[in-house]
């Protein structure tokens, strides 16, 4: 054994015995001073210019080496519903432009939008996963768990963008892809899917609102029928009248709660990669890890002066 390994260093304390309270705040202050100190050195050797050209540097490396580009093809869509659809050419025009829906369906439809249940379809047609997962895409842009859905529910999500704007019922759909077609492809699917499942969603408040009129309206029917005296009589017919009323009513209502999906903007055929903006996204990264490079120091100052 090394006689540096072997020696016991003065002041060290016989095994077995605690070290006293004296001598462990001894011991973490000298680790304290020995981190401050090496703190120091590697700060005086690595300056804020070194810092950010090491910062440029590296971005600039990953951004034109590794990272791929990506196809953007855009969509704009309208929600509107049945009751803003009236006659004559202004009209057509304000319901496009208008607000006619309330925010939860918009919402709603964004949500549909980035649910598995759309990726379910898209990855059918498309086959996302094979493609997200491939090897020749970008290492450190790419689906590394296939097999975990919750991963590729996930990396779907950041290649679909999504902007509802609930005050104009609007909705703006980024479809990113590492090839153009396919991107506006994947766009299109995503317009015809949303629009079956809006036409899914009115179909069934539709049903819903005349059932509960057409139960009501069978009630009062049966109440004349059984009624037995006159009072009974007159109160069932009033209650039919109401039903029958409320029955004409409600298919109005029904017919009125009808949303429809209304392409503003069709998905484009990109003809130019849009993703990543690689000088903007350098001059981003720089500019963070500057102020973190700054607060840093000041942090480092502050503590520093805080010892001495």
């Amino acid at each position: 054994m090394p006689d540096s390994y072997a020696r016991t260093s003065p002041g060290a304390l016989p095994v077995g015995r605690k070290p006293a309270a004296g001598h462990t705040g001894d011991v973490f202050g000298h680790v304290w001073r020995q981190f401050l100190e090496t703190c120091r050195r590697i700060a005086s050797r690595l300056s804020f210019w070194t810092f950010m050209a090491a910062t440029v540097g590296l971005s600039t490396i990953y951004y034109f080496v590794f990272a791929e580009s990506l196809y953007d093809s855009t969509t704009i869509v309208s929600v509107q519903n049945k009751s803003s659809m009236s006659s004559g050419a202004s009209s057509i025009l304000g319901g496009v432009l208008g607000s006619a829906v309330g925010a939860s369906q918009v919402e709603q439809l964004y949500q549909y939008i980035i649910s598995p249940d759309m990726l379910k379809v898209l990855d059918k047609k498309f086959h996302l996963r094979k493609t997200y997962s491939s090897s020749e895409r970008n290492p450190f842009w790419r689906l590394w768990w296939p097999s975990s859905d919750d991963a590729f529910l996930r990396f779907y999500q950041n290649m679909v963008e999504i902007q509802p704007d609930t005050t104009d019922s609007l909705i703006t759909i980024d479809v990113l892809d590492y090839d153009a077609k396919r991107s506006q492809a994947i766009a299109q699917e995503i317009i015809a899917q949303t629009q079956r499942f809006v036409n899914a969603q009115s179909a069934l408040m539709q049903s819903q609102t005349m059932k509960f009129a057409r139960d009501e309206l069978g009630n009062s029917v049966r109440a004349v029928q059984t009624a037995k005296i006159p009072y009974e009589q007159q109160v069932a017919e009033i209650r039919l009248s109401a039903a029958q009323t409320a029955l004409a009513s409600a298919a109005g209502a029904a017919n009125a709660q009808q949303i429809f999906i209304m392409p503003v903007a069709t998905p484009n055929l990109p003809t130019n990669t849009t993703r990543p903006e690689r000088l903007l996204d350098i001059a981003g990264i720089s500019l963070v890890l500057a102020i973190a490079y700054a607060v840093g120091f000041l942090m480092w100052a502050n503590v520093r002066d805080h010892a001495d």
